[in-house]
């Protein structure tokens, strides 16, 4: 039997609250993070290419044409099928692939679990790789029996690493039983930098992320979608599923439906004469968003929510629909609400019954630079990937070469000592690459000073160890993107920002007086998931395993998290669950979440705060 639990509370010292600074605009930002900002919103200004030694596979090198004219199927489909969980990057230069047949991830060998995962298809552009339907293909033109133009695998949640990144998927006409995309991806995944249109607006659904159980944890940004009866469909009660920067136009049912989910969303712009959300099970979080009714949407709410505990909207902008909100049988009528919470807000001392509201910065990013002249292949200075030999050397020099962007061609690297991200570096990116850290090692990388302000370090693994990944003892920003098995101590002052990451069962979080800006954030150990040590933490949909404390606020710190799922799976370190879900001393506080619990043991104390010496604890009992 499923328990499901979903539970607000908020917690939280009200002398903070209340001196809190709304969300900073853009023009009270510095130069640089306009700058920042500019780069990873211009999603036109794109151009990713890997040095030709990167061990990413070119569709035209294995036969594709992407001349809008031949059926390149089949090319594509065989490339795909040739790496079964291979960490590669299936790289389409720009070009019209025309397709006919789903393409889907590959199945790999039947019980060598190999199926449906690590795949990456990554596009060089946006607006420049358009993978088209054809007009009218057979399996596609009746709305009964859908199919989808890609799909990447089927329950459970087994589907690691699945990526699609920086291209258009146009159904094409006369195809009304079409969905976009079928997308899964487990513990890590994500979607960016990519349209999905209908070319007649006829289709069933765009993003499809509800046609099995246990999608996610994922992270989808920058998503437009076009046309077809549902922009987005979510459903199911696990694993979450996180969404930033999402544009929905012109739908005929709904924009995004939600059947069981815990979706969290920022930044959501709608135009459409239907409603923009419906969210008819589960839990949404939706912030900063707009929603823009026209013709029919007069009639009609910009958000409808069936169930009274499922919905929290935070600056929320609307124009030509009825009303805002119908929740229930409360409806919130108004072009701007600026907080609503569906059911009751919980405090165990006097607090304002509202959300920290902590100050919002965009991940910010550096330029991809040109791999003929500032990237440095780690391999040319002596490393040897999948042979267990030490790689510190090799990968060190590499990073003091004097390049800007320093990658790790696909495999396994070694490291014996810990490796100083300094001098000009400014991105450290594998090509899916993964790198062993053994528990003699800490931290694998330190981010230390060095010639840019803003270190991304993306698309590296780590092994099973214990052993923290990355610290920050800068105070340089740092940028931590689509990597798995991976977790920090940060010691410096820098800003720390993290997408799309998920931690092994042996790896714990420690933040110590930073700024941290979290999306889509997978810690899964058991015991003290994540500290906060004075620091300002904020988390846009958080997903965790096992028992234990999953957040430990302290030395004045504040956090806030907007939409977690936590997935009960197991007992506490010690085989019970005593330990409180999350702490509050002497700090500040606000969570929304709802938790999942198959039948293990119970958490006894949800929240334990401590303010001015005074403990007190929300019990089990009294929720």
């Amino acid at each position: 039997v499923m328990k499901v639990l979903i539970l607000s509370a908020f917690l939280s010292l009200p002398v903070i609250v209340g001196c809190m600074k709304r969300p900073e605009s853009i023009v009270n930002r510095t130069t640089a993070d306009r700058l920042n900002i500019a780069n990873t919103t211009d999603r036109n200004r794109e151009n990713i290419i890997f040095p030709a030694d990167a061990g990413v596979l070119n569709v035209k090198n294995f036969g594709a044409k992407g001349d809008g004219v031949t059926d390149d199927t089949a090319a594509i489909q065989s490339l795909l099928n040739a790496h079964p969980n291979g960490q590669r990057i299936i790289y389409l230069p720009n070009g019209t692939y025309l397709v006919s047949k789903t393409l889907t991830w590959p199945a790999g060998t039947p019980g060598k679990g190999d199926d449906y995962k690590n795949t990456i298809l990554q596009g060089q552009s946006e607006q420049g790789v358009i993978i088209r339907l054809k007009d009218g293909a057979g399996g596609f033109t009746t709305a009964t029996t859908p199919k989808a133009v890609i799909f990447t695998g089927p329950a459970p949640a087994q589907r690691f690493g699945n990526s699609i990144r920086n291209l258009t998927v146009d159904t094409g006409s006369r195809n009304p039983g079409a969905i976009g995309i079928q997308f899964n991806a487990s513990n890590q995944g994500s979607m960016r930098q990519v349209t999905i249109q209908s070319g007649d607006g006829q289709g069933i659904n765009g993003l499809d992320l509800n046609f099995a159980d246990e999608i996610g944890p994922l992270l989808i940004k920058n998503l437009t979608v076009t046309g077809f009866q549902y922009g987005i469909r979510t459903g199911f009660r696990i694993n979450s599923q996180t969404l930033e920067n999402i544009t929905l136009k012109n739908q005929s049912v709904y924009g995004l439906y939600n059947t069981g989910q815990i979706v969290n969303i920022r930044h959501l712009k709608s135009d459409n004469a239907v409603t923009a959300i419906y969210n008819a099970g589960g839990r949404i979080t939706l912030l900063d968003s707009s929603l823009n009714g026209t013709g029919k949407a007069a009639s009609r709410p910009a958000i409808q929510s069936d169930f009274p505990l499922d919905l929290v909207v935070r600056n929320l902008k609307t124009v030509g629909y009825q009303v805002a909100i119908q929740n229930d049988n409360n409806t919130k009528i108004g072009s701007k609400i600026a907080e609503f919470v569906s059911g009751s807000v919980v405090n165990l001392f006097p607090s304002p019954p509202q959300t920290l509201n902590l100050p919002i910065k965009e991940t910010p990013d550096v330029p991809w630079d040109n791999p003929a002249t500032t990237w440095a292949n780690v391999v040319s200075y002596g490393a040897i990937p999948n042979d267990g030999r030490d790689d510190t050397a090799a990968i060190q020099a590499a990073i003091d070469s004097g390049k800007t962007t320093v990658y790790l061609p696909v495999g396994y690297y070694n490291l014996k000592k810990t490796i100083l991200i300094r001098k000009n570096v400014r991105r450290l990116i594998g090509t899916e690459a993964i790198v062993e850290v053994p528990n003699t090692v800490n931290p694998g990388f330190k981010v230390i000073g060095g010639r840019n302000p803003i270190v991304v370090f993306e698309r590296i693994g780590s092994a099973y160890n214990s052993t923290p990944t990355l610290e920050n003892a800068s105070s340089r920003t740092l940028v931590i993107r689509d990597a798995t098995n991976v977790s920090g101590n940060m010691t410096g002052s820098g800003d720390v920002f993290i997408e799309n990451v998920v931690s092994n069962p042996w790896q714990t979080w420690t933040f110590n007086r930073q700024n941290i800006w979290a999306r889509q954030f997978n810690v899964e150990n058991s015991g003290t998931h994540i500290t906060n040590n004075g620091g300002k933490l904020w988390i846009l949909g958080l997903k965790t395993e096992r028992g234990g404390t999953l957040i430990d606020t302290k030395g004045g710190g504040k956090t806030e998290l907007l939409g977690g799922l936590a997935y009960t799976t197991t007992a506490g370190p010690d085989g019970t669950q005593n330990y409180p879900m999350f702490i509050n001393n002497e700090s500040s506080i606000s969570i929304t979440l709802g938790e999942v619990n198959h039948g293990n043991p119970n958490y006894k104390t949800y929240f334990r705060e401590i303010r001015g010496g005074v403990t007190r604890n929300l019990t089990d009992s009294s929720l």
